[in-house]
């Protein structure tokens, strides 16, 4: 989903965050079914379907009432997984509802009341991290299931990833990337980039580099001199830009193009960036793009670890048509056409 509340574009669902890795052993998605768990908005309250993959079948209209004994209340804008729990990011509510990912039963609810949280990552075993639009970070105690600490960013922090101790922000106004090294909870560096920071993704042990995907001057302000969408790739340990690439589309040049979001595969090095009329590679190893593998405009993106799949849709006949790609070739898996409209969703 993309989600301008604070006018900011954003995807708005990721199934796994760099840095934390599911526990599940690596399966064959050619010849195994799969999941996927999407937050489908109902009123004032949230249903979880869940469909099988690659079929699109549906096996229940909402887990989280069926686990739950009742509906899930507010808004969700993202499904994050980390290890064997389900983090579900509801900005309105200020509050994370935590789940085990194989019952889908609460196992917590955090507050971060008075921010609202956008994005997620997971560093280590014991600490997670939400961007929340405001200029603050929240650090999270997992052992706990509480917010046990801010720490002031720049000007609008919309992403965030994790590559190692290093955590790196977008402040989406002022053009910045906060770094911010979890040993000491400390912003160490800020980094300017290009216009509206407001994608990041990291490639997993290969990759030494964030990725930062900047939608360019000319996207969100009227009359401002457009400039051309951007990918930097930021080491934190030289603390050096080390490759900016301009991001074009066939038909359309940087300067008119529209980021819409970032996907990074962990175990593959790669990652997917998603334009406002294709679908792009990336090497996020090796810093540069490998090509188009779709053409249309998506809303969202996810990767499934377990399955090693990077998974992308978009709202389609009143429903969402979602396809399945591998991460090394950009080549489809599959597709299904599901009859609901999400907010967010993983792959399980």
């Amino acid at each position: 989903m993309i989600r301008r509340g604070i006018t900011v574009i954003a995807v708005a669902a990721v199934a796994l965050i760099v840095g934390g890795c599911p526990s599940d052993e690596l399966v064959n998605a050619a010849t195994q079914q799969w999941h996927l768990l999407a937050a489908v908005p109902a009123g004032n309250q949230t249903q979880l379907a869940l469909y099988r993959m690659p079929e699109g079948t549906a096996v229940s209209a909402d887990v989280y009432a069926a686990a739950n004994g009742a509906p899930l209340d507010g808004s969700v804008s993202m499904i994050a997984q980390f290890r064997s729990m389900l983090f579900l990011l509801q900005p309105q509510q200020q509050r994370i509802e935590v789940l085990d990912a194989a019952t889908y039963k609460r196992l917590a609810r955090i507050s971060t009341a008075p921010h609202a949280p956008i994005s997620i990552c997971f560093p280590n075993g014991t600490t997670a991290y939400t961007a929340n639009g405001d200029s603050t970070v929240t650090v999270v105690d997992l052992t706990t299931y509480q917010a046990v600490g801010t720490i002031r960013v720049g000007v609008a922090p919309v992403a965030i990833a994790s590559l190692g101790n290093q955590v790196a922000v977008c402040n989406q106004r002022d053009g910045t990337v906060s770094i911010i090294d979890t040993r000491t909870n400390a912003v160490t560096h800020t980094v300017g980039v290009a216009p509206y920071p407001t994608f990041v993704a990291a490639g997993g042990s290969s990759a030494s580099s964030f990725c930062i995907v900047s939608l360019g001057s000319g996207k969100l302000a009227q009359g401002e001199q457009p400039s051309a969408a951007m990918a930097t790739f930021y080491n934190p340990l030289s603390q050096q830009i080390t490759t900016q690439l301009e991001l074009s589309q066939f038909g359309q040049d940087a300067l008119g193009t529209v980021p819409r979001g970032i996907v990074a595969a962990t175990t593959a090095g790669t990652g997917i960036v998603l334009l406002d009329g294709e679908v792009q590679l990336l090497d996020l190893a090796g810093e540069r793009l490998l090509g188009t593998v779709l053409v249309g405009s998506f809303d969202g993106g996810a990767y499934d670890f377990a399955r090693d799949l990077l998974l992308v849709w978009a709202a389609a006949d009143g429903g969402t048509r979602l396809i399945a790609l591998d991460p090394r070739s950009g080549t489809e898996r599959s597709r299904a056409l599901l009859p609901v409209v999400f907010s967010a969703a993983a792959g399980l």
